[in-house]
């Protein structure tokens, strides 16, 4: 028994050391799991801050989509309409003494958009002079490049007087594929140009704003997607 109890004296402060690591052991550990906790409520916070940024970005390229919806279809057509033309075709229009009102409205709207200017001729009632277009309008339709000029056209740089006049035109109901066609294949080709370079320009001012802050704010996401992706590495 003495023996034991001198054993038990010795091993009191081995066994007061152990308590006391033990002890610090449970604390490191519970600083550690709270660490832990606070960096898995950060990552969670992080991930719902990513998800939102991500929905936002989705919506405002849904939106670029849906306005682009409007001019593409009408900017593909008009292409379309172009390139089905055939020489043929403009030199029949440009071969006409006595246009009808539809065919010269086409060439109208035509030479504006080409900032050609129009010639002033005596009015049909005698008083006073009037603009007209259709002997500016043979000439253009006698340029060999005609075609290659409408197709090559700088849609994104349309000087704003041009779109102001030519919206004068888009807005009448005479100026309609619907109308022109029933009086010339070349000149509905022309008229759906017209319209389409009118939408473009006013789709286009809409859209360019949206796809700059698009761009920001995927190259934003990118970054607080890397972010997320090494705290939750970590």
């Amino acid at each position: 028994v003495a023996a034991m109890e001198v054993e038990l004296t010795d091993l009191q402060p081995v066994l007061k050391k152990k308590t006391g690591e033990v002890e610090e052991l449970i604390k490191v550990l519970d600083r550690e799991s709270a660490e832990a906790a606070v960096t898995k409520e950060k990552c969670a916070q992080d991930e719902a801050a990513a998800k939102e940024e991500a929905d936002k970005t989705n919506e405002m390229k849904m939106s670029c989509e849906a306005d682009l919806a409007e001019a593409l279809p009408a900017l593909e057509s008009a292409v379309s309409a172009l390139k089905s033309l055939t020489k043929g075709d403009i030199t029949e229009m440009k071969a006409m003494k006595n246009p009808p009102k539809g065919v010269k409205l086409t060439m109208e709207g035509v030479c504006i958009m080409m900032d050609i200017k129009p010639e002033k001729v005596q009015a049909e009632d005698g008083k006073g002079k009037v603009d007209d277009y259709w002997k500016p309008s043979t000439k253009l339709l006698g340029d060999p490049n005609f075609m290659q000029k409408l197709l090559d056209y700088d849609k994104d740089n349309i000087d704003p007087k041009i779109i102001t006049k030519i919206k004068n035109y888009t807005a009448n109901p005479d100026f309609q594929p619907s109308v022109i066609e029933k009086q010339s294949k070349a000149a509905t080709g022309l008229v759906k140009w017209v319209r389409a370079m009118e939408v473009y320009d006013r789709v286009a001012k809409v859209v360019e704003p949206k796809r700059i802050a698009l761009k920001q704010a995927e190259d934003d996401l990118k970054v607080m997607m890397e972010g997320l992706a090494e705290k939750q590495a970590a």
